[in-house]
């Protein structure tokens, strides 16, 4: 008997040393080096991402590999895609124009740099991009992205219906120090002081209507009713001063809904928040959630030192902000 169980563990053997069918992928480039037999390219050399233009990449490996392709504009702003094939396609690659990080990407030229994991050899194709990519009314709601400035200065007298109220004059936005982070202009508040003598922390504030947006919405923002499924964007530069934003969001009749911003990082940053988790100015209004019924966005610049604290009525308060949009079920893509 043991002599059967032999002979037949030993058939066993030879047979699958014979079985030359491979049951898994092919991981020689994974781990080893990779041999290219088709270079990096582009489907076509430039793009118009406003139109809602894509683009893809193809090549080809000898084995799978480990891949990523980095996208670098002349601003800094960076795509990374990634995979594991034997072949680059429209299938792994497809680019619409978004950023992973801030700034997003502006009309002009790119490269696209082509790596493995385990292999120091690279490739790579150079783009153009004519026009950036924008958000898509109703997918995206854009409130604003500055290029037109309608700021108003409340200390003027009358407010037209046409701009948005400000304690302080239009500031028509020059600079370039702080980078573009949605490829065009960016609204600044201050630098001002907070108020003196009574310890208010307040510098200014900004509103803005669904009437007087960059599309006239009319009454209300355009949103879905489920709160969960919508959120509010905002880019916020922290110039380093002791800046506090106080976002509010009016519903119809008296709800209002908040988030405070208190800058702890370095530079341009996407603020995203849910409509549910936005907190309601009263226990009243906490369940009784209207996004749908939105009709002004309210921005408070504040200084954020306590107001114990002597340097409150003389520090300078300085912000700047960016792309102000609603989207559905996602936060925005820079």
């Amino acid at each position: 008997m043991k002599k059967i169980i032999s002979i037949f563990l030993a058939a066993l053997l030879i047979a699958s040393c014979r079985n030359k069918e491979q049951l898994g992928p092919d991981l020689v480039g994974i781990y080893g080096p990779v041999t290219i037999t088709q270079p990096l390219a582009v489907n076509m050399p430039s793009v118009n991402f406003s139109t809602g233009e894509k683009i893809f990449f193809t090549a080809k490996f000898e084995n799978s590999a480990v891949w990523t392709i980095t996208i670098t504009g002349s601003n800094g702003a960076q795509k990374i895609i990634t995979g594991i094939s034997k072949e680059i396609n429209a299938e792994n690659s497809t680019w619409t124009g978004t950023a992973d990080v801030l700034p997003s990407f502006i009309a002009g030229s790119v490269n696209a740099v082509l790596t493995f994991n385990n292999d120091p050899q690279t490739d790579n194709v150079p783009i153009t991009i004519t026009a950036k990519r924008i958000s898509d009314y109703p997918t995206d709601v854009l409130v604003s992205d500055f290029v037109v400035n309608k700021q108003h200065c409340y200390c003027a007298g009358t407010i037209p219906p046409s701009e948005w109220p400000s304690d302080f004059p239009a500031t028509i936005n020059t600079e370039t120090t702080n980078g573009l982070p949605d490829g065009n202009s960016y609204l600044v508040m201050g630098p001002q002081a907070p108020w003196q003598g009574g310890g208010s922390p307040y510098v200014d504030i900004l509103i803005i209507s669904p009437r007087n947006s960059m599309i006239n919405y009319g009454t209300y923002y355009p949103l879905y009713a489920d709160p969960s499924k919508v959120y509010f964007n905002i880019m916020v530069y922290n110039t380093g001063t002791p800046t506090w934003l106080q976002v509010t969001l009016f519903e119809e009749g008296t709800a209002a809904r908040h988030i405070d911003i208190k800058p702890n990082w370095t530079g341009w940053k996407q603020v995203s928040v849910k409509y549910s988790d936005l907190v309601a100015n009263s226990t009243a209004f906490a369940s009784n959630i209207q996004p749908t019924k939105v009709t002004a966005i309210q921005l408070v610049l504040l200084s954020n030192i306590p107001t114990s604290n002597p340097a409150l009525t003389t520090t300078q308060v300085k912000t700047a902000f960016d792309h102000i949009t609603f989207t559905h079920n996602a936060p925005y893509q820079p």
